[in-house]
């Protein structure tokens, strides 16, 4: 019987995250991108996956913006969760200041348009090894293009209005791992290290490396964790 992992990417991903990945694997592996819905609040986003997925129970694996998704979806309707993956992921909140420049970024777009990425953010947030690998650079900065000006407003307003999850998450039953780098700038470790103290009932896995896009620069590893919680 294969074993069916159901993938939800992160901030202006697709199914591209995934293209290094998922070819390591073999087929009593089954893996099911999901799209993150137009929604404004993490409650439509789950809501409009809750009503998508039609499987009874579900291994869910999420990418950053996917992992927190994964998180709220697995907190909303916990019957429907077998196991979830959290990669590269906080369930945190923003801080105020966080929240303002994102609400100063959807205003600076909806009035000088919408563009992709910088080469220079897509620089931050590889492994310096790997700033010169022209292939994934230019398919981080095609995701952002291909996923589009609507869906970028969308996930935007969505993260403004993100809850700390942990608290949640630690009182839950959830069988739930996290996996991360150690100098990901967009993972806090100092949160991750306060969270894992208090969660006993969590896995949590970190990785040496300076990467956030974890999918794409740490197959093996990524294949290793998914291998040995699913």
């Amino acid at each position: 019987m294969k074993i069916k992992i159901y993938l939800i990417p992160g901030f202006m991903n697709d199914e591209k995250l995934w293209s290094r990945l998922i070819p390591l694997f073999d087929d009593t592996y089954e893996f099911i991108h999901l799209e993150i819905p137009l929604r404004n609040s993490f409650d439509e986003i789950v809501e409009v996956l809750n009503d998508k997925i039609k499987d009874e129970k579900i291994n869910l694996l999420g990418f950053s913006l996917g992992g927190y998704i994964s998180c709220y979806f697995g907190l909303k309707y916990p019957d429907r969760v077998n196991k979830i993956l959290a990669v590269a992921c906080t369930p945190a909140n923003l801080d105020e200041v966080e929240c303002q420049r994102r609400k100063a970024a959807i205003e600076f777009t909806k009035k000088f348009g919408f563009k992709g990425l910088s080469r220079k953010k897509v620089l931050s947030l590889v492994e310096p090894k790997n700033q010169c690998d022209e292939e994934l650079i230019n398919l981080i900065l095609q995701m952002y293009i291909d996923v589009g000006e609507e869906a970028f407003y969308s996930q935007f307003m969505a993260t403004i209005i993100r809850k700390d999850l942990s608290e949640k998450l630690i009182n839950s039953n959830l069988k739930l791992a996290f996996l991360y780098a150690n100098e990901d700038r967009l993972v806090s470790s100092k949160f991750m290290e306060e969270f894992s103290l208090k969660a006993k009932n969590i896995e949590f896995t970190q990785i040496k490396a300076q990467t956030h896009m974890l999918p794409l620069e740490r197959t093996k590893e990524v294949k290793e964790k998914i291998m040995q919680w699913f």
